[in-house]
């Protein structure tokens, strides 16, 4: 313990005491007296000086200790002043005036990239990647899952060298450049095995690379290698000694966290065969899904800001602007980015700031406007654009979407009024009716941010072997062509009690083969009021394909395989009874070099009936994806993901809770002091308060930062920060 500096701003310097930690412990803490008192002046000590010129130490942190022998001890107000006369009572009664305080700060964006969308780079230096040394040629991409690396010392210095379970992203652009985003395919895969000590590498992958020379892209790709971990490259498993170094010197984490559980298997998947999503990698994570509300129905409701309720607050919107609603049990997966690491450093503060934007104070700190995310290799078929790279906001600019909306328990009452905050992510891409597509949504005060749109979730995943989103079509009945004489008189929906469910693939025999369409659109059968003539059902698809070419960027595709299965209404599909429908041929006059294009697909109707649907064969996801038989737990699979390929910002919040107790000291009142030092004094000063409970604990001792004169009518403000 020292002595206060006078050249301080406070006047007051304020500690809480053993004592008083140890109530606030027991949830025991009250204020209920205060003693002022001059303990640290000696009146008659020497004449002539001037007593405001006296050192006073500061308040220790023992100043009571409550413990037992031998720590207990008591060193508060040695000599406190009467409240009445010059005997009998010290204490006075405090008054509670407590307020809080919100601050606000900004935060260094963090992530894999740098620049902005439309201009993003991956970030290659050794504090991101392994190594960001080595090429592949292209033309050596005709097919398998082997591949060599070739070392090219044109990036960052680094001497990593690939290693089995590395995760390696290929920017497959041709160039080979530094970390260059363009409109190219960007893929990742997990090195299952390394062949060779030196350059070049052969490499193992998890699955089939691109053929790239009979689709006559040819060049170099830039391979960028990245741990098979947070820890220990991107984290510490035992952060730095805190007390030996300055706070702001303590380790941080430079990229965010990402799980993606899966509480359904993706159709085409076999369990018998391959492993399910009870094998994922982010199982897991299943418990923040149900918590987060994307699991089941009867869990909880939300409300948005002007108290409308509803079972779900997930959508998005079909290729022709219709709006989908997903139920939480129709929620099939979600990815969860979040900030989790050993650092001490707690660089997101409290929670993120969701400020409404000033505009006479633009560059204040605190905005919801400030916060981004970024996913710039996602070529995202909302676009407006053919830029790869999109930026999701809380607070777009030219909208008023910055509205809390709350998730309620139907379980807990007390979680309620008003429940749990969130915040919905959107893009900045209007549809014809000047709506923006919402992607999923931001927890501020978890600082969690979840994308629930499953075509993003789709892109995110890295065994789906796609950085491009595809839309979800539109679905209506038609009357099949009853002047046939044949099968297809007969339509396939009979009457509202039955769905069909739907959704598609592209197929490649140039380029790669991935993901179906993660979204499942649902028709359900005629009404039984109408007709009961059975209905076919048709499938349009909206102009939302700005990324497929029959070039070497973007993505291409040679076949369209419809992918559909009837159920009774009201249930979800089964993984396992999809059908495949190849409807190709229907396209044949559109292709152009064996590719399909996107006026094509957007030109045609399909149409499919129950001839089609009773031919067709089931659904094998394994037959286009290399998958993990049941056992081979080394191979990478869905939910595998634990680092978020993108950039986040946002400024930070927090809240000072600042307990303050007011003591009034009249003209009338505390006036003398027991101080023996003190007679025949014609001035008293004051050294110190404290701030007792109902036992009269001393629970907190203040020190000024001088003796400060007792006079007249004085109120001294005791503050302290939680």
């Amino acid at each position: 313990m020292g002595y206060i500096i006078k050249d301080t701003a406070a006047l007051i310097s304020t500690r809480l005491t053993d004592t008083g930690r140890q109530y606030l412990s027991q949830g025991n803490f009250n204020i209920s007296y205060f003693q002022v008192g001059d303990s640290e002046v000696c009146y008659n000590c020497a004449s002539g000086v001037n007593l405001t010129n006296g050192m006073v130490l500061e308040p220790p942190f023992n100043a009571q200790n409550s413990s037992g022998v031998p720590q207990s001890n008591k060193q508060n107000v040695k000599y406190p002043f009467y409240l009445q006369g010059t005997a009998g009572n010290t204490y006075g009664v405090p008054t509670m005036i407590s307020t809080d305080t919100p601050i606000y700060n900004f935060t260094d964006e963090l992530g894999f990239f740098t620049g902005s969308v439309g201009s993003y780079s991956a970030i290659t230096t050794s504090a991101f990647t392994i190594t960001s040394e080595y090429i592949v040629d292209m033309s050596d991409c005709v097919s398998g899952n082997t591949i060599d690396l070739t070392y090219d010392g044109s990036c960052s210095p680094s001497t990593g060298t690939p290693e089995e379970n590395q995760f390696i992203t290929f920017i497959f652009d041709g160039n080979g450049g530094c970390g260059d985003i363009g409109n190219y395919p960007i893929l990742t895969y997990k090195i299952q095995s390394v062949t060779g000590t030196t350059s070049p590498f052969t490499i193992e992958l998890d699955r089939n690379l691109p053929d790239f020379l009979n689709q006559g892209c040819l060049g170099n790709a830039r391979a960028l290698i990245y741990p098979s971990g947070m820890t220990p490259f991107y984290d510490s498993v035992t952060p730095q000694d805190y007390f030996c170094s300055d706070c702001s010197t303590g380790s941080t984490v430079d990229v965010w966290n990402m799980n993606i559980p899966w509480s359904e298997s993706p159709a085409g998947i076999f369990p018998n065969i391959n492993e399910d999503y009870t094998k994922y990698g982010s199982v897991n994570y299943l418990g923040t899904k149900e918590y987060l509300g994307y699991q089941t129905n009867e869990g909880q409701v939300f409300q948005n800001s002007s108290g409308t309720t509803a079972q779900t607050d997930t959508w998005y919107y079909n290729s022709y602007d219709e709006k989908i609603n997903v139920l939480p049990s129709q929620q099939k997966a979600i990815a969860i980015v979040h900030y989790t690491n050993q650092s001490v450093v707690n660089y997101y503060g409290e929670k993120f700031a969701f400020e409404p934007f000033d505009s006479a104070n633009p560059t204040e700190a605190g905005y919801a406007r400030n916060f981004k995310v970024t996913l710039p290799t996602l070529m995202w078929h909302k676009s407006t654009g053919t830029t790869i790279g999109q930026t999701f906001m809380v607070d777009p600019i030219g909208y008023d979407l910055l509205e809390p909306s709350y998730m309620l328990s139907l379980k807990n009452e007390d979680m309620n009024l008003p429940g749990m905050r969130y915040y919905h992510l959107y893009d900045d891409n209007p549809d014809s009716n000047g709506n923006l597509n919402r992607v999923g949504k931001v927890f501020p005060d978890s600082e969690l941010i979840v994308f629930d749109d499953e075509e993003i979730v789709a892109a995110l995943s890295y065994k789906s072997n796609r950085n491009w989103t595809l839309p979800a079509p539109k679905l209506g009945l038609i009357v099949p062509n009853i002047c046939d004489t044949g099968v297809d008189t007969v339509g396939l929906l009979s009457a509202d009690t039955q769905s069909l469910w739907v959704t598609y693939r592209f197929g490649s025999t140039a380029f790669t083969e991935s993901l179906h369409c993660n979204y499942y659109s649902e028709i359900t059968g005629p009404s039984s009021g109408c007709s009961t003539t059975s209905q076919n059902v048709t499938v349009r698809f909206g102009n939302e394909f700005p990324f497929l070419t029959q070039s070497c960027s973007g993505f291409s595709a040679t076949d369209l395989i419809l992918l559909a299965q009837v159920t009774d209404a009201g249930e979800q599909p089964n993984p396992t009874l999809w059908r495949e429908i190849d409807v190709t041929p229907e396209l044949s006059s559109t292709i152009v070099n064996g590719q399909l294009t996107a006026s094509g697909i957007t030109g045609t109707t399909f149409t499919i009936s129950l001839n089609d649907y009773s031919g067709a064969t089931i659904y094998n996801l394994n037959n286009y994806l290399d998958l993990p038989l049941n056992g081979e737990t080394d191979i990478l699979n869905f939910g595998d993901e634990y680092y978020f390929y993108g950039n986040v910002v946002s400024d930070i919040q927090a809240t000072i809770y600042e307990m303050r107790y007011a003591v009034n000291l009249s003209e009338e009142q505390f006036t003398d002091s027991s101080n023996p030092t003190a007679t025949n004094a014609s001035n008293l000063y004051v050294t110190e308060i404290g701030l007792y409970n109902s036992n009269k604990d001393l629970m907190i001792l203040s020190k000024l930062q001088y003796p400060l004169l007792r006079q007249g009518i004085q109120q001294f403000l005791i503050k302290f920060d939680f």
